[in-house]
């Protein structure tokens, strides 16, 4: 008899074990086709980041109506391309539009693992860009208008010298450099354009003067960057500013057409045969900034 009962108990655990086993063995599958779930779409995500966005990248930039569309199309393709690739696309992104500030690097965050060096540098300036602009966009004046006090856009164009010089061949080089020289001209020339009636924005009690507190600033400036391209072109115009009184005369004048030229770097001058003298003359002032309206942005 007590055979029998242990025969029994062994024959209902059995059952138990094998029952249990069966619901265990079709966990995670699909209840029709029986395929692992789990295993599917990790193929699946697999797959997609293998085989990214087929797109020509020529085909984005000339469809894209925004920098993000670019960026999309980036932060799905960098993971897998080629140091050559990652150049072309940074480039079509940097190309784009008219003003690299239109770009919201912030976009590229996920994909800065990809990235080459400076391009992770110049992310980094942009994000100090865009939370406290060198120029902005005036809706009175429809033009970009100085949004820094003097010391500071002095600074900043230097942040994006040290950049040139640290990256000089680069895929950000050419875009670091454009505002490079418009921060550096904005500082020194004010955005002064007589022939479109843009006074100077650092101006004194008129507006053929320069406001004479300015001087103090690009004094220390040059003072601090000796060997800097900025800091030894800030020392020239310090030294016109006092010959001529703070006074805007065609000397002035000729002095600012020649900052495009002086602010280049020695090796690019050398190939194009050009020299920085102050007898170049490269255009109108005018570097979109907008009329002066107060002093103060002369502070630090």
């Amino acid at each position: 008899m007590k055979k029998k009962i242990v025969i029994t108990m062994l024959c209902i655990t059995s059952c138990f074990v094998l029952a249990s086993c069966g619901k265990k063995g079709n966990e995670g599958k699909d209840p029709l086709t029986g395929e692992e779930q789990s295993q599917t779409q990790e193929s699946s995500s697999q797959e997609e980041i293998q085989t990214g966005d087929n797109r020509d990248f020529d085909t984005v930039v000339s469809e894209a109506s925004q920098p993000s569309d670019i960026i999309d199309y980036l932060n799905t393709n960098l993971p897998n391309a080629s140091n050559g690739e990652t150049g072309r696309y940074l480039s079509g992104l940097l190309e784009f539009g008219n003003d690299v500030r239109d770009i919201d690097f912030t976009q590229l965050e996920e994909s800065r693992q990809y990235m080459p060096e400076d391009m992770i540098a110049f992310m980094d300036l942009m994000k100090l860009e865009a939370e406290t602009p060198s120029m902005v966009m005036s809706s009175e004046e429809n033009r970009k208008v100085i949004g820094m006090t003097l010391s500071e856009m002095l600074e900043r164009a230097l942040l994006f010298e040290h950049h040139i010089e640290k990256y000089p061949d680069a895929v950000t080089t050419q875009a670091a450099y454009q505002l490079y020289e418009e921060i550096a001209t904005a500082a020194i020339t004010g955005g002064y354009d007589r022939e479109n009636g843009v006074e100077h924005y650092y101006q004194g009690e008129t507006s053929d003067v320069i406001d004479e507190r300015s001087l103090e600033y690009y004094q220390k400036f040059a003072q601090a960057n000796p060997d800097s391209r900025l800091g030894q072109l800030v020392s020239e115009y310090v030294t016109l500013l006092q010959s001529k009184n703070f006074r805007i005369d065609e000397d002035m004048e000729q002095f600012y057409r020649s900052i495009s030229l002086k602010l280049r770097p020695v090796t690019e001058l050398e190939e194009s045969g050009q020299t920085t003298g102050a007898e170049i003359n490269t255009g109108n002032v005018n570097t979109q900034t907008g009329q002066n309206n107060s002093t103060g942005n002369i502070n630090p």
